[in-house]
């Protein structure tokens, strides 16, 4: 589940990145005013790390799982499932990661069968490449 999803993400970070963090909590907003995105206090997301965009850029990554035999998913491709759950997570936590935590923030949507959308495949590659870089390899 997500939480598989969640560590591993977070161990292919921790070869790559600085300060990657596991279920970080989200910094409490005093009112709904300051900064919308429907999530509470006490949030947490699925993973933070520096470095995976720039040497020095934090980001944020909210970890998102659906099963695309869903009675939601029905009647629905693949791509179309994939980009309604990025925009959901997305309203739900990237106005209040980069207000008030002042870092990037990614949805990472996987399906449970094994497919992923887009910004997560977009993830995937960028810690390839990274790991390829480190092990002074090719990637492609």
């Amino acid at each position: 589940g997500r939480g598989g999803v969640r560590g591993a993400d977070a161990a292919f970070l921790g070869g790559v990145c600085r300060g990657v963090e596991a279920e970080p909590g989200l910094i409490p907003v005093a009112s709904s005013r300051t900064v919308s995105g429907g999530v509470e206090g006490g949030a947490r997301l699925g993973v933070s790390a520096r470095g995976l965009w720039g040497p020095f850029r934090g980001t944020m990554f909210g970890v998102r799982i659906f099963h695309p035999g869903a009675d939601s998913c029905r009647d629905r491709g693949i791509g179309s499932v994939c980009d309604r759950h990025e925009g959901v997570k997305g309203r739900e936590c990237e106005r209040r990661v980069i207000r008030v935590g002042g870092c990037g923030f990614a949805p990472l949507v996987c399906s449970a069968l094994g497919g992923v959308a887009p910004r997560a495949h977009a993830f995937h590659r960028r810690v390839a490449e990274l790991v390829a870089e480190r092990a002074d390899e090719g990637y492609r």
